[in-house]
């Protein structure tokens, strides 16, 4: 450091300073510096300490300029802490950059404190003025009050600078009182004015604007823009964006918004000739008009003429040349590819998106085993599963297997796409999407893939549940058990996992009683006594059932005696109590020790009267348990079916319903006929439920009947939101009714709802039913099969379809082989696909129910249509 007490005049400049100084002229800062330093260090004077933090400010600056700003805040830190007298030099500098570097909130305070020193304030007031270009972020910015002129101005300018870049403005509106001459967004103003006087057409003022605006605040760096869009013909400086921003100003798109919408307009409904034309137009105009869009249009229009079937080599002469086939190419092909939902397009969709994949890659968009490709392969098994199995099956099977080979085709394949993208990217939501796939296959591989899922994934409980619950239904209660632990310790207090382990030990100790093994059962006993869950309601009538058992084995009269007056009163008396001691018995293959059931008969007028109650609580307790296959005796089901006409009214909808479910399960429609009539005389929003037993409790040759209240019970399933019993209704009309397209109105499906409760409450023999012919004409297969589903008689010859008499047999083989194939299609899938027409055509399947069956609902008649 110098000596502060020496007061000599400074010497004159000497030859090193003025090199010094000429470099910092001719904008060679680095080297300047370096000589700075060298001569300080010599001459350790107040003049050499000025001239070196001249050339520091130079350096810095010439940092800025190059947007190197964390080196230049670097530095400055640097130059104040060694030369504390550049502080006021570096005041200006040091705003600028934080300007540029940190959030407008942490160095725009001096403003708003009025202990700040007025040196501070002007070096936030020039970094405002050269360096603020977000007016909204600083009419925004919390640090200054609302009420601060540099927020109102902020404020009031951007909604001018909104308005004058939208057209032409009136004056008015941007006269600006706000912004007084000398705040610091004064320049702002000025920019303002040029750009709407640059719309009215007064270029004369708006270049009178423009002079007035200082060239080193931050509107100046528009104003080279504005002055080319003026006629100025020094444009070749303009950086990329400004002349971005010149073409899209200056530039009339309207031809090229005319070109593409005639090219729209031929590729729907014109000839190839016409579409060569106006692609043809369209590219000419873009070249003109926005040259940097060319390339992307190129790769639009060969996308759509690709799904218009147009020639390929003649679009791209089209063109001018063919589209760039990179990752943006691909994706945009396959999202255009799968919109249109036809199995086809579907597999070549997926295609598409492996190329993507790969292209993307190449291109650095993302990694080959990262989360993006996790997510691709997810997109692309939604897709596959959207193709009907058939085809997709006949597909599989043309496609080489070797994993080797160029040709396999993963992307045909979901379990394969599955697998990738969970290991990938292992996750609860992909996880569960494979798990949806798998049980629509089997139970085995939605096992395997639940087995994967909890290893890779150990705190997710989902998996544990499904394998816990496949365990339970083979009967392998021990493995069941460890799964219950394990979720135990992950979710405790879930609900499934609380009633699991009452549900879990039932099946166990019924299986020990199967197995011959009742000490290991009068464990369990104890220890299923002890839950707090087996307390409650009618459960421990089963506790006492299998006390009952187990005296009965050990010969303990008095604790037989004692088990089942328990049962009898925890159930309400001695019918029910026989009932389930027989439904146990029989479930732990101890029918022996229950004894002999007593006849109806034998019951009293009041007793025959309450069987119908006595059984819904079994059945419900039963079902309660949800591990007891409850049997009952067959002469207490005819008995209830006889006895609930008379006493159904002292019944709630929940016993019904679980009478009319028994009825279905055991078969005897008489009962869930009763049982669903006296539902359905109930209303509310069981109603829905009610008249789909109604469909299972009809006799089969009422077809039309049945399916009609499966109809309307899944629609008023879906307007209550109880997807359960939709799955249920479609299921009857999908699998034995035949007739999955069945679909009502609200006004239909409330006339089957009124007509079926007007119907008399016990089902009579030859009782025709209601009359729906109104509602069923056009709505159900004519075809022989389905008449014959629904007891229609058909004719012993209709199956024929022709009406002379059989000519000779043809050669399917002989006629296979006179048949022109695509050729991309395989000869095995071409093969197929005749042969399952052939047997179409045997059995008089129309053509639109193969194609929906073949290719998906819709496919029939809907032939491409050009432009979409």
């Amino acid at each position: 450091m110098f000596n502060s007490a020496n007061t000599a005049p400074p010497p004159p400049a000497t030859a090193a300073e003025t090199a010094i100084r000429q470099l910092v002229a001719n904008g060679k800062s680095k080297a300047a510096l370096e000589q700075a330093k060298e001569f300080h260090k010599k001459q350790n004077t107040a003049a050499s300490e000025r001239l070196l933090i001249d050339a520091y400010a130079a350096r810095i600056q010439s940092l800025l300029e190059h947007n190197l700003d964390r080196e230049a805040q670097a530095l400055i830190g640097l130059v104040r802490e060694r030369y504390p007298a550049a502080k006021s030099r570096l005041d200006g500098i040091g705003a600028a950059v934080a300007a540029r570097t940190a959030a407008l909130e942490d160095w725009i305070g001096p403003l708003n404190d009025p202990q700040a020193a007025p040196e501070q304030r002007q070096a936030v007031e020039h970094a405002v003025r050269t360096q603020v270009s977000d007016l909204a972020a600083l009419a925004a910015c919390q640090t200054l009050p609302p009420e601060h002129p540099l927020r109102q101005a902020a404020a009031a300018l951007d909604r001018a600078f909104q308005l004058v870049t939208s057209g032409p403005v009136p004056e008015d509106l941007i006269s600006l009182p706000e912004v007084s001459r000398r705040s610091p967004l004064a320049p702002w103003k000025l920019l303002v004015r040029g750009i709407a006087a640059y719309y009215r057409g007064e270029e004369e003022a708006c270049r009178e604007q423009l002079d007035a605006i200082p060239v080193d605040c931050a509107p100046a760096r528009l104003v080279p823009a504005i002055r080319a869009m003026l006629g100025a013909k020094n444009t070749a400086t303009l950086s990329p964006a400004a002349a971005a921003l010149v073409r899209q100003v200056s530039v009339d798109p309207a031809p090229l918004r005319r070109a593409l919408e005639s090219l729209d307009r031929a590729l729907t409904d014109e000839p190839d000739r016409a579409v060569l034309a106006a692609i043809r137009t369209a590219v000419r105009e873009c070249q003109e008009i926005a040259p940097e869009q060319l390339g992307q249009l190129r790769q639009h229009i060969a996308i759509q003429c690709a799904t218009a079937d147009l020639n390929k080599g003649e679009v791209a002469r089209a063109m001018g040349g063919a589209p760039r086939e990179d990752a943006h190419f691909f994706r945009l092909f396959a999202r255009t590819v799968e919109r249109s939902g036809d199995a086809e397009d579907l597999v070549f969709a997926c295609a598409l998106w492996d190329q993507f994949r790969q292209a993307a890659v190449r291109e650095g968009w993302f990694a080959p085993n990262g989360v993006e490709t996790a997510t691709l392969y997810l997109h692309m098994a939604q897709q596959v599963r959207k193709i009907p199995v058939p085809f997709l099956r006949a597909l599989q099977h043309a496609t080489p297997r070797d994993k080797g080979s160029a040709q396999n085709q993963y992307f045909l394949n979901p379990e394969e796409l599955y697998q990738r993208a969970c290991t990938l990217d292992p996750h609860r939501e992909a996880f569960s999407e494979w798990m949806n796939w798998a049980r629509q296959k089997s139970a085995s591989a939605a096992e395997r893939v639940a087995t994967s899922w909890q290893k890779i994934c150990p705190d997710d409980l989902e998996p544990v549940l499904y394998l816990m619950n496949a365990a339970a239904k083979r009967r392998a209660f021990p493995t069941a058990l460890q799964h219950l632990a394990r979720a135990e310790r992950i979710d405790g207090v879930h609900p499934q996992v609380r009633r699991a382990r009452l549900r879990l030990m039932v099946g166990g100790i019924l299986r020990h009683l199967q197995q011959k093994k009742p000490h290991l059962a009068a464990e369990k006993v104890v220890a299923l006594a002890a839950l707090p869950e087996a307390q409650q309601g009618d459960r421990p009538a089963f506790i006492e059932a299998i006390r009952f058992f187990l005296n009965s084995v050990r010969g303990d009269a008095e604790g037989t005696k004692a088990a089942r007056a328990a049962m009898e009163r925890l159930l309400g008396g001695r019918i029910a109590a026989n009932l389930w001691l027989f439904g146990v018995a029989v479930a732990a293959k101890q029918r022996a020790l229950a004894g002999a059931v007593e006849s109806p008969e034998t019951l009293t007028p009041g007793e025959r009267a309450g069987i119908p109650a006595c059984l819904a609580r079994v059945i419900g307790l039963a079902r309660d348990l949800n591990s007891l296959d409850l049997q009952i005796p067959w002469t207490y089901i005819q008995e209830t079916a006889a006895q609930l006409p008379a006493s159904g009214a002292s019944l709630n909808t929940a016993q019904l319903h679980l009478l009319a479910e028994a009825g279905v399960k055991a078969e005897h429609f008489d009962l869930a006929y009763v049982a669903s009539s006296a539902g359905l005389e109930r209303g509310g929003a069981t109603e829905a439920r009610f008249l789909l037993l109604r469909a299972q409790a009809l006799p089969p040759q009422q077809f039309n009947r049945r399916a009609l209240c499966a109809a309307a019970a899944a629609y008023l399933a879906r307007q209550q939101r109880d997807m359960d019993l939709v799955e249920e209704a479609t299921d009857l009309l999908s699998r034995p009714l035949r007739s999955a397209d069945l679909v009502l109105t609200a006004e239909e499906a409330e006339e089957v709802l009124r007509r079926e409760k007007a119907e008399p409450k016990s089902r009579g023999r030859n009782a025709p039913g209601p009359n729906y012919r109104e509602l069923l004409q056009k709505r159900l297969c004519d075809c022989p099969d389905c008449r014959r589903a629904r007891g229609e008689a058909v004719e012993p010859f209709e199956d024929d379809p022709f009406d002379d008499e059989p000519e000779d047999d043809l050669d399917l083989d002989e006629v296979f082989a006179g048949m022109p194939i695509p050729e991309d299609m395989p000869p095995e899938v071409a093969k197929m696909l005749f042969e399952e027409t052939q047997r179409a055509v045997d059995r008089g399947e129309s053509l639109d129910s193969l194609l929906s069956r073949f290719f998906g609902p819709g496919a029939a008649g809907s032939r491409k249509k050009r432009g979409k």
